[in-house]
């Protein structure tokens, strides 16, 4: 397993442009049908060959590129986080002068905003879970760890100051991420079954204030009168 890479030497250099549009980069062009591949079949329902059919490039371009699938997989990786660190960066000096509970509400919402706007890394995290493989060490390594960490913060700050319940830390924090995220990965399933597309701009609103409603404030109603 290749240690942690967050943009060396070789690392691309991605300029910004709509998702989907196809890079006049071959490397680049690569790199994003990859992403797309894996967030889709996972690391291994994908082939070079499945890469280099779909860029339009040949299969020893892959291999000129990078030296292995597994490499190409890294490199993605690296690429799409310093994409969501551009469009969804982490400020420290918008939370500073807020309670535990307020910062994990921006947090919340901004991790909603991000898994809506590219749920790959999702996608790719739920994949890599599953298969209980090395790649997920490399990811929780080099990015997702710090993110937790984050999360973990505020709510030990929360607890000791009396505005979060005393539960196990790795329960609150997995719950926060998982709802924000894993609703839009199955989004075609909520469409399919209430005809109702949580991206849309007006759906993803209500979703984001409807989750972050229930997250902080519970799901029963308060008793009338």
């Amino acid at each position: 397993m290749e240690s942690r890479t967050r943009g060396g030497p070789g690392a691309p250099k991605r300029t910004r442009r709509a998702r989907g549009a196809p890079a006049a980069d071959p490397r680049l062009r690569l790199l994003d049908v990859a992403l797309n591949l894996f967030a889709r079949h996972g690391f291994d329902g994908v082939s070079t060959n499945m890469i280099a059919a779909e860029a339009g490039l040949s299969q020893p371009m892959v291999y000129y590129h990078f030296r292995s699938k597994e490499d190409l997989w890294q490199r993605a990786i690296d690429m799409l986080m310093r994409d969501l660190g551009r469009r969804y960066p982490r400020s420290g000096e918008e939370l500073k002068d807020l309670d535990p509970a307020a910062q994990l509400n921006v947090m919340t919402r901004r991790f909603i905003q991000m898994s809506v706007g590219d749920p790959r890394l999702s996608q790719i995290v739920i994949l890599e879970s599953l298969a209980r493989s090395e790649r997920l060490d490399w990811m929780v390594r080099a990015y997702l760890k710090s993110g937790f960490a984050d999360f973990d913060t505020a709510i030990r700050n929360g607890i000791e100051k009396g505005q979060i319940k005393d539960l196990p830390l790795h329960v609150i924090s997995n719950t926060l991420v998982a709802a924000s995220s894993l609703t839009f990965c199955v989004a075609p399933l909520v469409e399919k079954v209430y005809g109702v597309d949580v991206r849309q701009p007006a759906r993803f609103r209500e979703a984001a204030d409807a989750i972050v409603e229930i997250l902080f404030n519970g799901l029963l109603a308060k008793p009338r009168g």
